[in-house]
């Protein structure tokens, strides 16, 4: 039997800081994330970091929260949902890096189920040591402790899968031609990394450019001319990272006499905190105040069923 597992990064279980702690202190403390010397910086994440941004970051998972949960969770069930019935000769769950149901849950429960042919497909279209890399890390890290070990894929980076590519460019274009003021210019923002070895920040830069290129190829063939630029968010810590950052983009936007704008995330494949409080939100607000008037962002896939064409070609089916 064949075994489909797509993980995504995962969310605390509610905004309440008892929750958020745990999340945090399992994502931040994965030196996947934070490469700094554990003995330096396991005493920071303890002792300060999560006495206060527990808190914080709560009070903004409330404001995003849904009456089903968490956006990233709910659309992660989603696809899960869509894939299991698109794919009825496959054995299909979802996991999360860093919450329940966990990588380790999922692939014992395979294990159960006698299933001998496992494909994990970590949901990333581009790759970095601190996601595709921690979900590999839990993986293996499964298999050298099992006496039986099934036939294991792990899916790599796509970052110019056509659906996916497709998918967003007919996206962009049909809001570049919808109501209102058309966007001056389109931002494909993409989560950044710390320009350090350990994040192979330039291998990462590639795939986010090959993905814009992609895009903007494909805009162009449907007839949109628009300048697309790409950029980088949700900087977190010290050292400089991947830029130019989008929010420092969007700030100076307006000063260029661009007032009208439109984003997408390609690297997100479900909404969370990084698209719906730091774009709409923050970056929102610093080009509205730095003198913008138009502000629009395309969402990521969440449960459009373009998801299953996606995963189809990527499992070959």
């Amino acid at each position: 039997m064949r075994g489909l597992l797509i993980v995504n990064l995962g969310s605390p279980d509610s905004p309440a800081p008892s929750d958020v702690r745990p999340f945090l202190a399992k994502f931040l403390g994965d030196p996947r994330v934070v490469d700094f010397p554990r003995a330096i910086w396991l005493p920071i994440l303890h002792g300060i970091v999560l006495r206060v941004r527990p808190r914080k970051s709560g009070a903004i998972y409330e404001t995003i929260w849904t009456p089903e949960g968490s956006p990233l969770v709910v659309y992660t069930k989603r696809q899960h949902q869509l894939l299991k019935k698109a794919l009825p000769d496959w054995n299909v769950k979802y996991a999360m890096t860093y919450t329940s149901p966990s990588i380790d849950s999922a692939l014992r429960e395979f294990e159960e189920e006698g299933v001998d042919d496992v494909t994990v497909l970590p949901l990333y279209a581009q790759t970095t040591p601190s996601s595709t890399g921690a979900v590999v890390d839990q993986v293996l890290d499964f298999y050298r402790s099992q006496e039986h070990r099934p036939h294991l894929r792990i899916v790599g980076k796509w970052p110019t899968q056509p659906d996916y590519v497709n998918w967003h460019a007919k996206q962009i274009a049909d809001r570049v031609r919808g109501e209102g003021p058309a966007p001056e210019v389109i931002l494909l923002s993409y989560h950044g990394v710390p320009q350090r070895a350990a994040h192979k920040p330039e291998g990462y830069r590639q795939e986010c450019l090959e993905t814009s290129s992609a895009i903007e190829v494909q805009l162009r063939q449907l007839g949109i001319d628009t300048r697309v630029l790409t950029t980088f968010q949700s900087k977190f810590g010290p050292g400089k990272w991947l830029g130019p950052a989008t929010i420092d983009t969007m700030a100076s936007l307006p000063g260029r006499g661009i007032t009208s704008v439109l984003i997408a995330t390609p690297a997100f494949i479900s909404d969370c905190i990084e698209t719906v409080d730091e774009l709409d939100v923050l970056n929102q607000n610093a080009f509205k105040e730095a003198g913008g008037q138009h502000y629009q962002r395309v969402a990521p896939i969440n449960d459009d069923p373009v998801i299953v064409d996606i995963v189809k070609d990527l499992l070959g089916e």
